[in-house]
């Protein structure tokens, strides 16, 4: 063959295009999933599949077409599922969480039902959700007021709040287990308060130096003080009014006999019987009732209840008795004295009279007789 020269080409020598067995297999695969996938979703078999997809294929053509349906049909029915099932739970959890704000509406209302309450128009999911959640809270009520009664027991005693795990799993029973300790623990305090007023308050009446005990809470120191200036107050009050009692017993006034340390007491005390202006006026009133006939004892209603002016009242209401008794026996025996002597000068002049009458017709008879 010389250089430069070309070999002819003849028809066995022309190559053939090379068929792609993979992106057959792929197009073929790929059109029975999206066909299967349709038909699984919608729970209807073969239903997208016609025959020509079948017929105008080779047998290994048709086996990769029905590959591909059979896996989309199964995927399809798969994801028709799971949206059911989401949608089953949706319904449930939103069921659920009604179902719990119902009940725990109802327990604190005290209309719990004994079956949860049905709604014909929501769905069975739903409906379920709804009775669980109902359940659940009014079970986790009964918990907390248990959770209530530990916390206040707790809060008696303790400093520091101790939430059982029990309780410290759910927000209702924490809560309740926190306002339960709150409140023990308010009550114990107001104990601890009341207690340490009270000795303040034995200290300042008997008018002693303030001495609180140490360590004491802020809030307990000022219970005990607070205390203190109360009984110093109380001691005043009673002090004085014992003064003004005084007067009502006594026309002179006397420092009291008993042993007064503080000076603060005399002075009291003489300024309530300084301020009783009423005594000697109340005492008028009562004698001349008692010494009126036919008057009443009768306290006036200001005073009835104070037992020194009532006794003061009843002593010169009787000593007014007594003196309107003694006049009017003097009374009376003058008038019987006058009452005698009129009568004996009656008498006397009657007797004369009768003489004098006797004498005139002895007169005239012995005229006659002559």
């Amino acid at each position: 063959m010389k250089e430069g020269t070309t070999t002819p080409t003849t028809s066995n020598s022309i190559q053939q295009p090379e068929i792609n067995v993979k992106e057959i297999f792929d197009r073929l695969y790929n059109e029975g999933f999206d066909l299967g996938k349709v038909d699984g979703y919608n729970n209807k078999k073969y239903e997208s599949l016609s025959e020509d997809s079948l017929v105008n294929q080779s047998s290994q053509e048709s086996q990769w077409l029905m590959l591909g349906y059979t896996v989309g049909y199964e995927k399809g029915k798969r994801q028709k599922q799971e949206e059911i099932i989401a949608q089953q739970e949706q319904e449930s959890n939103v069921g659920e969480q009604q179902g719990y704000q119902q009940g725990l509406d109802d327990y604190k209302h005290a209309t719990v039902a004994y079956n949860a309450p049905q709604t014909p128009a929501k769905s069975e999911d739903w409906n379920k959700g709804f009775a669980l959640g109902y359940k659940k809270a009014v079970e986790i009520m009964d918990l907390a007021v248990k959770a209530k009664k530990d916390g206040y027991n707790q809060g008696l005693e303790l400093d520091g709040i101790n939430i059982p795990e029990l309780y410290n799993a759910d927000e209702v029973t924490r809560k309740a287990y926190e306002e339960g300790f709150q409140t023990g623990q308010h009550k114990h305090t107001e104990k601890l308060k009341a207690q340490y007023e009270k000795e303040g308050f034995d200290q300042g009446y008997a008018l002693q130096d303030i001495s609180a005990p140490q360590g004491l809470a802020p809030g307990i120191a000022e219970a005990f003080q607070k205390g203190f200036v109360k009984g110093e107050d109380q001691k005043e009050k009673d002090t004085h009014k014992q003064g003004f009692n005084f007067a009502f017993t006594s026309l002179k006034y006397k420092t009291p006999s008993d042993d007064q340390i503080d000076t603060r007491t005399i002075q009291w005390f003489k300024e309530g019987y300084q301020s009783n202006k009423v005594a000697s006026s109340l005492r008028a009133v009562a004698y001349r009732a008692g010494w009126n006939i036919g008057g009443k004892m009768n306290v006036p209603t200001k005073y009835k209840d104070n037992e020194a002016a009532v006794a003061m009242y009843k002593k010169y209401y009787e000593l007014g008795q007594q003196k309107q008794k003694k006049t009017a026996f003097e009374v009376s025996t003058v008038l019987l004295v006058i009452i005698s002597a009129v009568g004996i000068y009656t008498l006397f002049r009657r007797n004369k009279n009768v003489s004098e009458e006797s004498d005139v017709e002895m007169y005239e008879l012995e005229k006659l007789a002559k």
